[in-house]
């Protein structure tokens, strides 16, 4: 008697001080949402705009000096050939948009995005400082890659996801907070590549490396430090649990399958049974078909009404327009890199510049571009392009770009280094493309995103980015010296007749997409 007594009042006890903790978290939750600490935003959003910065070093290293890294002659770098080292950059960026979708199914079902951004961005920074050691060699960049892309399977979007947390529901500034990461981010894109470009060039590629893992490991500190505090007990649980029985299983099938695939590739590529090439074409083909698979599924399955399949479908020229888009763009960490180093005058007003130096251009001309269309689509308002309209007219302009770049081939003999202005104007073209259409296309995904599958829409949207990657990495198969005029014409050509395509068309996409004849806004 006395026995179930006690039980029922620690019961009881229990019961209250469950709900007393679940007032304590809404209470917690409500401050969070109403504060005003960093610029005007909750503090949680100054912690996730400066860990996107330091990780922004870290990645912009990466793609600043890689490529250089990975061809230049031992000791000083690792040896690789021209083509090689393009396949390898364009393999690493297709896998790393592949892990980050899992990772995101990982964030909302196992780790939570707190965790899963943790555990991600540490993994990052570990991936960074391997290549700040040279006598790693190649064992040490191909596990760095690997590192950085296992990592993306904790994490995906759980930045982001997080980020939106920290607001309630119909608060204005959302927004906002979103555009600040996003200005973080491009802050570290305009510095890096010039800074890091310049550190390489007199110190060596690792001491390039190590600008970017220290930032990284800031950015990453910043987070870690502020984490409880910050955002107290927003984002600590996953929002769509595995049950706990089933969690286990998948963990250890994940980290078995993940584990497996290394070791064989491995055992493979020592054995001599695959090379660089095969297992690059091999990887991208698949990687073109995923997406295909993917839509496939969301236009057939029960969930999805009659009318719903019809508006994805007709979101499909504009899923290769993004793609084809990407294929350019991967472009300019590859084959324009190497073609910026060895082709051009680096000697720009009477300044000597790196090769990396011109991404910062690049991102330069994002913030400049991103806030003119952001102005140009305000003032429009309903009159703006379709969505459509929009993409057609930036996969046009992306196309410009490599179609540009045949008449320095034509136009100069072999052996002549151009002028920088051609590599400039290249970029001045495409991020053209990149500010005019790159937001238009979240958009339509999200306009014809059936019910039951809002989130799973964007994320077949994003795999265009792999599937970019993938037809970059297949394309270089056909990139040779002599032969530069007519790869860039079949890159800008095709790039070209997709756009016009799409733009003409636009108004009976726009229609079958379910939004109507008006012009629509984003």
């Amino acid at each position: 008697m006395t026995s179930a007594a006690t039980t029922r009042t620690a019961s009881a006890a229990g019961a209250v001080g469950t709900k007393a903790g679940e007032l304590d978290d809404e209470r917690r939750i409500e401050q969070i949402h109403k504060e005003r600490k960093f610029l005007g935003h909750p503090r949680g959003t100054g912690s996730l705009s400066l860990l996107n910065l330091g990780m922004g070093v870290g990645h912009g290293s990466i793609n600043a000096i890689l490529i250089y890294y990975m061809y230049a002659k031992v000791p000083g770098g690792l040896g690789f050939s021209q083509a090689e080292a393009a396949q390898i950059f364009s393999l690493y960026s297709t896998i790393l948009v592949l892990c980050g979708l899992v990772g995101s199914y990982v964030a909302d079902r196992i780790l939570g995005p707190r965790r899963g951004l943790r555990y991600a961005r540490l993994g990052q920074v570990i991936g960074f400082t391997l290549l700040v050691f040279p006598f790693l060699g190649i064992a040490g960049t191909m596990a760095s890659l690997t590192l950085l892309s296992i990592s993306a399977m904790c994490g995906g979007r759980s930045l982001e996801a997080l980020l939106d947390k920290l607001y309630a529901e119909g608060d204005g500034r959302r927004a906002a907070a979103f555009t600040m990461t996003y200005v973080f981010s491009n802050i570290a894109g305009i510095f890096t590549p010039l800074i890091v470009g310049t550190i390489s060039q007199f110190a060596g590629y690792w001491a390039g490396f190590a600008f970017g893992a220290v930032f990284a490991l800031v950015g990453w500190l910043t987070y870690f430090l502020t984490e409880k505090k910050f955002f107290g007990p927003i984002g600590l649980y996953p929002g769509d649990p595995i049950a706990p029985d089933k969690r286990r299983a998948f963990v250890v099938r994940l980290v078995s399958i993940v584990v497996v695939v290394i070791a064989v590739v491995a055992v493979l590529f020592i054995a001599g049974v695959i090379t660089i090439n095969s297992f690059s074409n091999a990887v991208s083909t698949a990687a073109i078909f995923i997406p295909i698979v993917y839509l496939a599924y969301i236009i057939k399955s029960r969930k999805t009404t009659p009318a719903e399949s019809g508006h994805v479908i007709a979101i499909l020229p504009l899923f290769v327009c993004n793609a084809v888009a990407m294929w350019v763009w991967t472009q300019t960490m590859t084959i324009i890199s190497i073609y910026s180093e060895t082709s051009v005058n680096r000697n720009l007003f009477g300044f000597e510049i790196t090769p990396a130096a011109f991404q910062t251009w690049g991102s330069f001309l994002a913030v400049a571009f991103g806030t003119l269309f952001v102005t140009l689509w305000t003032k429009l308002g309903s009159h703006q392009p379709s969505n459509a309209a929009k993409m057609g007219f930036s996969t046009i302009m992306y196309a410009a770009g490599p179609l540009l770049m045949i008449l320095p081939f034509v136009l100069y003999p072999a052996g002549v280094k151009v002028s920088p202005l051609w590599i400039l104007v290249f970029w001045v073209l495409i991020m053209i493309g990149e500010a005019s259409g790159g937001p238009a296309g979240y958009a339509a995904a999200s306009d014809v995103a059936p019910k039951a599958f809002a989130t799973q829409m964007m994320t077949v949207w994003a795999l265009s980015q792999s599937t970019g990657s993938a037809l970059n990495s297949l394309s270089i198969n056909f990139y040779h010296k002599g032969g530069e005029a007519p790869y860039f014409l079949f890159v800008g050509g095709l790039t070209l007749v997709i756009g016009v395509v799409v733009l003409i068309f636009s108004k009976k996409l726009t229609r079958a997409m379910g939004v109507g004849d008006t012009l629509n806004g984003d």
